[in-house]
Protein backbone atom coordinates (compact mmCIF):
# COMPACT_ATOMS: atom_id res chain seq x y z
CA UNK A 1 0.00 0.00 0.00
CA UNK A 2 2.62 2.06 1.04
CA UNK A 3 4.56 1.46 -2.23
CA UNK A 4 1.70 2.66 -4.30
CA UNK A 5 0.71 5.88 -2.80
CA UNK A 6 4.68 6.44 -2.71
CA UNK A 7 4.55 5.80 -6.59
CA UNK A 8 1.48 7.84 -7.31
CA UNK A 9 2.80 10.68 -5.48
CA UNK A 10 5.85 10.90 -7.36
CA UNK A 11 4.29 10.53 -10.49
CA UNK A 12 1.95 13.25 -9.84
CA UNK A 13 4.79 15.27 -8.75
CA UNK A 14 6.59 14.57 -11.73
CA UNK A 15 3.69 15.86 -14.24
CA UNK A 16 3.19 19.41 -12.36
CA UNK A 17 7.44 19.68 -11.90
CA UNK A 18 8.05 19.54 -8.37
CA UNK A 19 9.80 15.48 -8.33
CA UNK A 20 12.55 16.87 -6.49
CA UNK A 21 10.99 19.24 -4.09
CA UNK A 22 9.03 15.85 -3.02
CA UNK A 23 12.43 13.96 -3.08
CA UNK A 24 13.36 16.60 -0.54
CA UNK A 25 10.63 16.43 1.46
CA UNK A 26 10.47 12.83 2.19
CA UNK A 27 14.13 12.87 2.94
CA UNK A 28 13.16 15.04 6.51
CA UNK A 29 9.95 12.94 7.19
CA UNK A 30 9.72 10.90 10.29
CA UNK A 31 9.76 7.31 9.35
CA UNK A 32 8.78 5.66 12.41
CA UNK A 33 4.96 6.28 12.57
CA UNK A 34 4.51 3.33 10.81
CA UNK A 35 5.42 1.08 13.74
CA UNK A 36 3.71 3.35 16.32
CA UNK A 37 0.56 2.38 16.32
CA UNK A 38 0.26 4.82 19.83
CA UNK A 39 0.09 7.48 16.84
CA UNK A 40 -3.09 6.60 15.26
CA UNK A 41 -5.07 8.44 17.49
CA UNK A 42 -3.58 11.54 16.98
CA UNK A 43 -4.50 10.74 13.09
CA UNK A 44 -8.54 9.53 14.13
CA UNK A 45 -8.35 13.13 15.59
CA UNK A 46 -7.35 14.73 12.97
CA UNK A 47 -8.69 13.12 9.77
CA UNK A 48 -11.86 15.09 9.44
CA UNK A 49 -9.68 17.52 7.76
CA UNK A 50 -8.10 15.07 5.40
CA UNK A 51 -10.94 13.49 4.19
CA UNK A 52 -11.84 16.15 1.93
CA UNK A 53 -7.82 16.90 0.97
CA UNK A 54 -7.74 13.19 -0.18
CA UNK A 55 -10.66 13.82 -2.32
CA UNK A 56 -9.52 16.30 -4.25
CA UNK A 57 -6.17 14.96 -4.41
CA UNK A 58 -8.44 11.95 -6.08
CA UNK A 59 -9.37 14.69 -8.23
CA UNK A 60 -6.10 16.20 -9.07
CA UNK A 61 -5.05 12.44 -10.00
CA UNK A 62 -7.85 11.81 -12.44
CA UNK A 63 -6.69 15.43 -14.01
CA UNK A 64 -3.33 13.86 -14.37
CA UNK A 65 -4.79 10.47 -15.99
CA UNK A 66 -3.44 8.66 -12.97
CA UNK A 67 -5.50 6.27 -10.35
CA UNK A 68 -7.33 8.19 -8.06
CA UNK A 69 -8.53 4.34 -6.48
CA UNK A 70 -6.31 5.07 -3.48
CA UNK A 71 -7.28 8.59 -2.82
CA UNK A 72 -10.59 7.93 -2.76
CA UNK A 73 -10.25 4.56 -0.74
CA UNK A 74 -8.20 6.75 1.92
CA UNK A 75 -10.72 9.43 1.71
CA UNK A 76 -13.22 6.85 3.04
CA UNK A 77 -11.27 5.51 5.58
CA UNK A 78 -10.75 8.64 7.31
CA UNK A 79 -14.06 9.80 7.10
CA UNK A 80 -14.62 6.83 9.58
CA UNK A 81 -12.95 9.05 11.91
CA UNK A 82 -15.18 11.64 11.40
CA UNK A 83 -16.67 11.58 14.98
CA UNK A 84 -13.60 11.65 16.90
CA UNK A 85 -12.96 15.07 15.57
CA UNK A 86 -10.10 16.47 17.80
CA UNK A 87 -10.08 13.73 20.32
CA UNK A 88 -6.75 12.77 21.01
CA UNK A 89 -7.15 10.14 24.49
CA UNK A 90 -9.10 7.70 22.10
CA UNK A 91 -7.82 3.82 22.28
CA UNK A 92 -5.98 2.59 20.09
CA UNK A 93 -8.05 -0.42 19.86
CA UNK A 94 -11.03 1.63 19.35
CA UNK A 95 -9.59 4.01 16.36
CA UNK A 96 -8.64 0.54 14.83
CA UNK A 97 -12.42 -0.76 15.53
CA UNK A 98 -13.90 2.76 14.00
CA UNK A 99 -12.26 0.99 10.67
CA UNK A 100 -14.96 -1.36 10.75
CA UNK A 101 -17.80 0.56 11.46
CA UNK A 102 -19.30 2.66 8.22
CA UNK A 103 -19.56 6.21 9.11
CA UNK A 104 -22.96 7.91 9.76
Amino acid sequence: MIDNHWTAGHALADAHGVGDQLTAEAEVMISTILSDPEYLPSVAARAWRWAPEMEEVADTLRAADLPADMAEATARALSFWEQDKDQYDLPVSQVLSQLRKRPT
